[in-house]
């Protein structure tokens, strides 16, 4: 489904004159509903890992960023996992010293960047994993389709008609309460076969890591 269908379906869905001037914010709010409510692998991303500078004392985070899932640093083929987030407070009243160098062990966000216990004392290479926005689907190419509208059509085309129901008047109750479930069905099933993939058909299920 690219979309124009999906346009096409919301439209027809809704059956309502002079909706489809809302419907490229329709879909973005649908859209925006599936990611703020799951954590699957789709979302995931594995960026280029990125140099940073000597005598460092944070990086920013990117504009897509949801969750982080790792983060480590890198010097001469050796790995720095930084094993521990804590809330910007705590970093202030344990970490005072602002000139300490070393290789960072803690990390804590504040407003769009993560914050290092201690300022780098060399060059390392970043490398993260974390949860991301997927490119907002619009009319044209090359995001006139993305994974939610290829692999999860269902439940982005449910997602985007309960938010509908929650805006555009004229709307039966029960047309929105079908809506409502049919979104929140749509996510469970998801969540459960990112569950599936995740533990690989073993007894135990993973667990999020807690940075």
């Amino acid at each position: 489904m690219n979309y124009a269908e999906l346009s096409m379906a919301i439209s027809e869905w809704l059956n309502r004159d002079q909706i489809d001037k809302v419907i490229p914010t329709i879909i973005r709010f649908g859209q925006r509903d599936l990611e703020d409510n799951l954590r699957i692998r789709p979302m995931e991303y594995h960026p280029a890992t990125a140099a940073i500078n000597a005598a460092t004392a944070s990086v920013a985070l990117p504009s897509d960023f949801l969750e982080m899932l790792y983060i480590q640093l890198i010097k001469d083929n050796v790995r720095y996992p930084l094993r521990m987030r804590i809330p910007p407070a705590s970093l202030y009243a344990i970490f005072q010293d602002v000139t300490e160098t070393g290789t960072p062990e803690v990390v804590s966000r504040i407003a769009d960047d993560l914050y290092f216990d201690v300022l780098t004392d060399s060059i390392y290479t970043r490398d993260w994993v974390y949860y991301r926005r997927l490119p907002v689907l619009v009319a044209a190419a090359p995001n006139n389709t993305n994974w939610w509208s290829e692999h999860a059509e269902e439940a982005l085309l449910m997602s985007c008609l309960n938010k509908a129901g929650l805006y555009v008047t004229g709307i039966s109750d029960g047309d929105k309460r079908k809506w409502k479930d049919a979104a929140k069905d749509s996510l469970n099933l998801l969540k459960l076969r990112g569950y599936r993939e995740t533990t690989g058909g073993q007894v135990m299920r993973s667990s999020a890591w807690t940075l």
